[in-house]
């Protein structure tokens, strides 16, 4: 059966992002390889993308402007979004509006045998939480302080999780996976 996977780098203070919109992890190269090799290794066992708009424009606006390549290569996207969005050439994308819930199956439907990674931010990620759509939450957290900025989960919801895994990785930086329970 198909899930839907959070999986999201955080600071130690549970910030995804700083106020700016900006993630400082590191520039150490060998850290930054510690990085994609954990994300190129979740990202084996998926099969579409869900994405909020604001995140969703960002990463038009830098593919637009040459600064990055699209990072989903050929899976099928799924923007939730009450605005009009540029697309981008060779994407394969979804914009939808409505109740999160409403679209589950379809997204699920669009992964096949595998799982749907919630890209974020952490608005649609609480949405989808709260929507009872969400089934993993995956932090990658990073040995830095934020001070303030995006949470990791926004829209104020609470809920039990279980811990699945938890792994120490170099540089300081730890995996952990947790289910969400349903009540």
């Amino acid at each position: 059966m198909t899930s839907f996977k959070y999986f999201v780098t955080a600071s130690l203070d549970g910030l995804i992002a700083d106020r700016e919109g900006l993630s400082l992890w590191s520039s150490e190269p060998e850290v930054e390889e510690q990085v994609a090799d954990t994300y190129r290794a979740f990202a084996q066992e998926i099969g579409a993308v869900v994405i909020g708009g604001k995140a969703y424009a960002a990463i038009a606006r830098e593919v637009a402007e040459g600064s990055r390549s699209w990072p989903f290569g050929r899976l099928p996207v799924w923007v939730f979004t009450h605005h009009e969005l540029p697309t981008v050439a060779t994407a394969d994308l979804t914009f939808i509006r409505g109740s999160e819930s409403f679209w589950r199956d379809d997204i699920a439907s669009s992964a096949g045998a595998k799982d749907v990674w919630v890209f974020g931010g952490s608005d649609i990620a609480g949405a989808l939480l709260d929507a009872g759509v969400l089934d993993e939450i995956w932090v990658l957290t990073y040995p830095v302080l934020l001070g303030s900025g995006n949470p990791l989960i926004g829209r104020n919801v609470k809920a039990r999780v279980r811990l699945l895994q938890a792994e120490q990785l170099s540089h300081g930086m730890r995996l952990a996976g947790y289910s969400i329970e349903r009540a």
